[in-house]
């Protein structure tokens, strides 16, 4: 599959599907260093205080796509813009000692940090095709690489995880279809989880996607899947224990959504639009145009395209 622009690469992301058959983690050796540079003019810093928006810088070399600060503030995960391969690659916040983290070839999406900013995991796979690939765990002061799922050759169609790190570290959470490819829609989703070790998958949620823990551990906040269609129709709270699932917001055609580092908000995409919701009350409001909203802080976004 040809990268595409940031905006057309969240049209472009794809769902897969899963083994049952459990998955031991496997090694690889650390990765060579690129030469790029991570930061990119069509995304923006948005304070949520002052409504202000900051372009963030170019880069001295290439743009980059899709980032995500570390929890300290002191690397960056990223995607390179406008060329053929999608490698995940990651850098310190001024763009310096770049490292390319997929292996020669393939495609690294999705990138998200652990809590303690310790490892990055994302999705690798042949950009060539429709193959799910498999999650991979990267070790940010070791350089190792290790691959934590077991998800299959198949041919999937709709083939983008969405992987995140549970509040505690010790397990990522990912979205699934429900079986192959039928009729052209397998759009309906499922939530898993894995150990970080590697291992089983443990089915988390039916009938739900685009899935992020909240930093107590306590809620997750998930989508509700629409047949013929990539994005959610709704964005819920459940609590990980049990209990009655609660709807934050109903309607539209949402995507990303990403907890606060406090839990009191989560931020999504609506068609192209930013929008953030109030976790205690459920109101919502619209900060601007874009896509692919990340935090910075409590009361900054990172947001593409806008």
């Amino acid at each position: 599959m040809r990268y595409v622009p940031v905006l057309a690469l969240v049209v472009a992301l794809l769902t897969g599907a899963c083994s049952s058959s459990g998955s031991p983690a496997t090694s690889s050796p650390p990765v060579a260093k690129a030469t790029t540079a991570a930061f990119d003019s069509s995304w923006s810093k948005v304070n949520l205080k002052t409504g202000a928006i900051t372009r963030i810088p170019a880069g001295k070399t290439t743009s980059g796509s899709f980032y995500v600060v570390s929890p300290d503030h002191k690397k960056v995960a990223y995607n390179p813009c406008c060329s053929w391969e999608t490698p995940a690659l990651m850098a310190n916040v001024d763009g310096t000692d770049v490292q390319k983290l997929t292996a020669g070839g393939l495609d690294g999406v999705g990138e998200a940090w652990s809590p303690d900013g310790s490892q990055l995991v994302y999705q690798q796979r042949d950009g060539s095709g429709d193959a799910l690939g498999n999650l991979f765990l990267q070790n940010v002061a070791t350089g190792r690489r290790t691959r934590v799922t077991n998800l299959g050759p198949k041919q999937w169609g709709w083939w983008f995880t969405f992987p995140s790190f549970s509040s505690d570290g010790k397990s990522v959470l990912y979205q699934l279809p429900k079986g192959p490819l039928a009729n052209g829609d397998n759009r309906n989703w499922n939530l898993w989880s894995v150990p970080v070790t590697g291992g089983k998958p443990t089915l988390v949620r039916r009938n739900a996607g685009w899935g992020g823990y909240s930093p107590n551990g306590r809620w997750l906040a998930y989508l509700s899947p629409v047949r013929h269609d990539f994005t959610g129709g709704g964005l819920w709270i459940a609590g990980v224990h049990g209990g009655t699932p609660r709807a934050l917001v109903r309607g539209g055609s949402l995507l990303w959504p990403r907890w606060s580092p406090n839990g009191t908000q989560i931020a999504y995409a609506n068609g192209s639009d930013v929008y953030v919701a109030d976790v205690a009350t459920g109101s919502t409001r619209k900060v601007g145009r874009g896509a692919q909203p990340e935090w910075l802080n409590n009361h900054t976004l990172i947001v593409s395209g806008g």
